[in-house]
C-alpha cells in the first residue's frame, strides 16, 4: 500500500496521508472511520434536523401556537428540546464507541484504552452539538425548517472543505482556526492519546454561546 502511494499524484497522496494520520495502522484506520464523511454526515444530519425542527419547524407546521397555548413556559419548551437533542447526540457518540469495540472484537484487533475511546466520542459529541447550537440559533430567527437546515448544512460543508484545503495548501493554512472541523481530530487522539484543551474550549464555547443566544431570542420573539 505504501508503495502504491508513491505512484499517485502528490495532491491525492497528501489527501490520503492527511486522512490516515498515523499511517495505515490500526489506530490510523480507526481514526479515519470516526472522521469518515459518512459518519460526519450522519452526525451533522441528526443535529440539523433536531435544531431546525425545534422552533422554525414548529412555526412552519402551525403547531407552535398550540403548544405555547398550553400551561408550558417558553423556557421549559426550549430546555426540553435542547436536552433531548444533546442526549440523542451523546447516545449516537456512545453507539460509535460500541461499534468500535465490536469491530475490535470481531476482527481480533489490539485492545484500546477506554480513555482514548472516551476522548474520541466526547470530541464527536462536541462537534455535532456545536452544529446543533449554530443551527438552533438560525432556527429561532426562522419560520421554515428547510431553509434553516440548508443554512446549517452549507456552513458544515464549507467548514469541512475549507479545513481539508487549508491542511493541504500552506497558503490557506491561516483559515484553519476559523473552521469548526479543525477542532475535531479523532486521528490525533487515537495516535497521540490526547484531546487538546483548545478543542474542548472552542467547541464548548460555541455550544454555550449559540444555545444561550438562541434561548434569549426565543423568549423575546413573536410567534406568528
Amino acid at each position: 500500500m505504501n508503495g502504491a502511494l508513491q505512484n499517485i499524484p502528490p495532491f491525492m497522496r497528501a489527501l490520503i496521508e492527511q486522512q490516515f494520520f498515523g499511517g495505515l495502522t490500526q489506530k490510523g484506520l480507526l481514526g479515519f472511520g470516526w472522521n469518515h464523511p459518512i459518519a460526519l454526515a450522519i452526525g451533522t444530519a441528526v443535529a440539523l434536523v433536531f435544531a431546525s425542527r425545534a422552533v422554525a419547524g414548529e412555526i412552519e407546521s402551525g403547531a407552535m401556537e398550540l403548544i405555547l397555548s398550553q400551561p408550558i413556559t417558553r423556557l421549559n419548551y426550549f430546555t426540553g428540546h435542547v436536552l433531548f437533542a444533546l442526549t440523542s447526540i451523546a447516545l449516537m457518540s456512545l453507539i460509535g464507541v460500541c461499534g468500535t469495540l465490536i469491530g475490535i472484537q470481531v476482527y481480533s484487533l489490539a485492545p484500546l484504552e477506554g480513555a482514548i475511546l472516551f476522548k474520541v466520542a466526547f470530541n464527536f459529541f462536541l462537534l455535532h452539538s456545536t452544529w446543533y447550537g449554530i443551527t438552533l440559533l438560525f432556527s429561532v430567527f426562522g419560520r421554515e425548517a428547510g431553509h434553516v437546515a440548508f443554512i446549517g448544512f452549507l456552513l458544515a460543508l464549507v467548514s469541512y472543505f475549507v479545513q481539508v484545503i487549508a491542511q493541504l495548501w500552506t497558503k490557506a493554512a491561516f483559515l484553519l482556526p476559523y473552521t469548526v472541523h479543525t477542532y475535531y481530530s479523532p486521528q490525533k487522539i487515537f495516535v497521540n492519546g490526547e484531546l487538546k484543551p483548545i478543542s474542548v474550549i472552542v467547541l464548548l464555547g460555541l455550544i454555550v454561546v449559540s444555545i444561550g443566544i438562541a434561548g434569549w431570542r426565543f423568549r423575546k420573539r413573536d410567534i406568528p
